[in-house]
């Protein structure tokens, strides 16, 4: 161990000293030094001998994250709830043939006048069908159009009659639209103006028979509409809530997955 001496200790020491010179007026003997020896002794404050760098290593472990905190935080904020068995940080949404036969058959029902194209009249002209049936409110139409309005212009832009939009076209812009996160969130903002259309006992819930209106708006049989219903009534109880209907159709757009019931929203898929 090493001591270490304070300005506040040598000054005991000294004042010591010169209270003997003083009253003895003599040279100190050998037991006075002695004394003040021993007083410094007892005032010695022991510091632990601690190389110069140990202080450093210490500061520098404290600040250190370890390496499967870093992992963690990371597997966090990647996370992605949509549909956690397509979480491969490697392979983009979109990519597999069946994904790609719903996005052909969701181009076929938009593609109103059957020209192979897509255009804003479309888009306008099926909100309208289900507008028609009269079960909105003023504000909630209104609402809708908007939202018909803003999805063609964020994701297509202009609205003229000319702007028209190919199979290929409206499949890279779909792919684009799932693996982008603000876009995602968008793409479902009009189904519950959908269901609400076709909810005419504004129960909250829709039967087959109203479901039945659903695929009607969508130039779909009656037929389609059972056979789709009882696959997506996944519970068997003959009701779909809004809650269930609006998730279905989101996951229509985002699942690659075969075997997800949402398969059957939008009717049967193309070959």
């Amino acid at each position: 161990m090493r001591y270490k001496h304070s300005r506040i200790q040598l000054g005991v020491a000294r004042s010591l000293v010169l209270r003997r010179r003083e009253s003895s007026r003599t040279r100190l003997s050998y037991k006075s030094l002695l004394d003040v020896f021993q007083v410094v002794q007892a005032c010695r404050v022991p510091t632990p001998l601690v190389p110069p760098f140990a202080a450093v290593a210490v500061r520098c472990y404290g600040k250190r994250v370890p390496e499967h905190g870093r992992a963690k935080k990371l597997d966090d904020s990647d996370s992605d709830s949509d549909s956690d068995d397509e979480r491969a940080a490697s392979k983009q949404r979109g990519e597999s043939e069946f994904w790609r036969r719903k996005m052909r058959t969701l181009h076929g029902l938009l593609d109103l006048n059957k020209d192979g194209v897509i255009s804003y009249d479309d888009y306008k002209l099926l909100a309208d069908r289900f507008v028609d049936l009269g079960h909105l409110s003023p504000q909630d139409t209104v609402e809708f159009h908007k939202a018909i309005q803003e999805m063609w212009e964020e994701q297509w832009g202009s609205l003229d009659a000319y702007n028209l939009v190919t199979t290929e076209q409206y499949l890279a812009e779909m792919q684009h639209m799932v693996n982008d996160k603000s876009l995602k969130k968008k793409a479902h903002l009009f189904l519950p103006y959908l269901f609400k259309a076709v909810d005419k006992d504004k129960s909250g819930e829709i039967s087959v028979e109203e479901f039945k209106i659903f695929f009607k708006c969508l130039g779909l049989t009656d037929q389609d509409a059972i056979n789709a219903f009882n696959v997506i009534d996944t519970n068997t109880d003959g009701r779909l809530s809004c809650k269930e209907f609006v998730k279905l159709g989101r996951d229509f757009f985002i699942t690659e997955d075969p075997l997800r019931p949402s398969k059957m929203f939008w009717g049967p898929l193309v070959p």
